[in-house]
């Protein structure tokens, strides 16, 4: 692996876990319209953006390659333990 590719997997390991703890918090914030406040769009609105910026990453991270795709899902599953980790402690 040349330094170029471990640079731009590294840049999408911590993309993906940027994504990652956004998804999961737009995820707890939907659940939260659609069961707390009983707001049907608003949930809506709050799913397609979390699928559409995750996909959009994704998406990206696929036309660089296979690196950088598994670096971002792997991020993403990270930053899911750390949404989880924090919501536990709460």
């Amino acid at each position: 692996m040349s330094g170029v590719e471990f640079l731009i997997g590294a840049g999408a390991l911590i993309l993906g876990i940027g994504v990652g703890l956004v998804h999961f918090a737009l995820l707890r914030a939907g659940t939260d319209a659609m069961l707390l406040e009983s707001k049907a769009l608003k949930a809506i609105a709050l799913t397609v953006l979390r699928f559409g910026l995750t996909i959009g990453v994704l998406v990206g991270c696929a036309l660089l390659g296979a690196v950088p795709l598994l670096a971002a899902a792997l991020g993403i599953g990270i930053g899911r333990m750390l949404t989880l980790r924090r919501a536990r402690s709460a």
